[in-house]
């Protein structure tokens, strides 16, 4: 009877926080300040590592997970309404008098791994978000598989043109936790004279408490950066760089906020060396064999093209092999778990008051003023279209 009584509570506790919205936050909050971080983050290794070795059993002969069909063709897809336009492989929107300048959208790429790729992995989608009739996209997505042993290991990637599109760094109300910005001066939401422009929204970093990892808006330093984090650095003339602090330390009084990561998944066109399934750095099990929602951040080798991705079930370094095959010359892994990770799009075109109408990749909630009305506890980047 006690047995059966346990079951069925786990069993209700998992489903909640995977479909009461705020549920699994608020109570990995709540255990954390009873019994401890190491008790909780134990927990959640293994009911996730548990939870993986079910999928595995469950999933192993079943075709890829996907996010979206892509189209055979770009005829094909603008035969069918509901298909996104396909991209093709190289469009050239560089002035011709610099055949070496590059171009957006980035070539289609190759899936890292042939024996769990799908049907259009690797190519690019137009994303009719924050395009303008007549023009080429400013965002485009494509869905990738890198995990030789996990099919249901999904990544999708949105490659964003920083030629016409800005990003900027919110804080959120409550995280990153300091001590020197005052929550009188943290709103947590995109200001009013950017929602005309705003086109998406996208998760920050780990909370402070999870390796307190420094940030900076606008000379406000909330934490401290620390020498070993990976660091996305928004440059005050639009420029994004990404790398471990030192190698971007020479340049803090150019930008115009930084937000830190745990150790860099792709730094200088290479994976972290450090990345195998049995590293806990980057928020792995303690069994090695937990994969959970993550988020990422990279940036291409010529500035020009920035990436964000959303993966489901994936380790730190099938995140990063998915980062690097996009095209990500350098990455940097945002936050994990499966409440936190998100990407909002808002209506296109733009209406006079900005609301939410659809996330990335499906099962992720949302509320449709978030960010715009409903203040973010979480700091958070939001893109923005660009003056002509």
């Amino acid at each position: 009877m006690g047995l059966g009584v346990t079951f069925v509570a786990g069993g209700a506790t998992w489903w909640a926080i995977h479909n009461v919205p705020g549920f699994g936050p608020a109570l990995a909050d709540g255990l954390r300040a009873v019994l401890g971080p190491s008790v909780v983050a134990w927990i959640e290794d293994t009911a996730y590592g548990l939870a993986d070795r079910v999928n595995v059993w469950r999933h192993g002969d079943e075709a890829p997970t996907t996010f979206w069909e892509t189209p055979a063709s770009s005829s094909a897809a603008l035969s069918a309404a509901p298909a996104p336009e396909v991209v093709p492989a190289k469009v050239d929107v560089a002035d011709a008098s610099t055949p070496e300048a590059p171009s957006f959208p980035p070539p289609r790429f190759d899936a890292p791994f042939t024996n769990v790729a799908a049907t259009g992995d690797g190519t690019w989608l137009v994303m009719q978000e924050g395009s303008r009739e007549g023009e080429p996209p400013v965002l485009v997505k494509a869905v990738v598989h890198p995990d030789p042993k996990r099919g249901f290991a999904a990544v999708a990637v949105v490659a964003m043109d920083l030629q016409r599109v800005a990003i900027r760094l919110v804080a959120g109300t409550t995280e990153p936790v300091s001590q020197n910005v005052p929550l009188s001066e943290r709103p947590g939401l995109v200001p009013a004279t950017e929602h005309a422009a705003l086109i998406a929204a996208f998760n920050g970093g780990f909370k402070a408490l999870h390796g307190q990892y420094g940030m900076m808006i606008e000379g406000k330093t909330f934490l401290p950066p620390r020498d070993i984090a990976c660091t996305v650095g928004l440059y005050r003339d639009g420029a994004i760089r990404i790398g471990t602090w030192p190698t971007l330390a020479p340049t803090e009084a150019q930008m115009a906020a930084y937000r830190q990561t745990p150790a860099c998944l792709v730094e200088g066109g290479e994976l972290n060396t450090k990345l195998t399934e049995y590293n806990k750095n980057w928020g792995a099990t303690v069994s090695g064999e937990t994969v959970i929602r993550r988020s990422a951040i990279g940036i291409d080798a010529a500035g020009r093209t920035l990436f964000y991705a959303l993966g489901e079930a994936v380790t730190a370094q099938s995140l990063a092999r998915a980062m690097k095959a996009a095209g990500a010359r350098d990455a940097a892994q945002l936050d994990v778990n499966y409440a936190y990770p998100r990407f909002l799009l808002f209506e296109h075109p733009p209406a006079a008051e900005r609301r939410v109408v659809s996330s990335l990749v499906p099962h992720v909630d949302y509320r449709t003023h978030d960010y715009v009305k409903e203040p973010s506890p979480r700091d958070f980047f939001y893109i923005t279209r660009r003056a002509p």
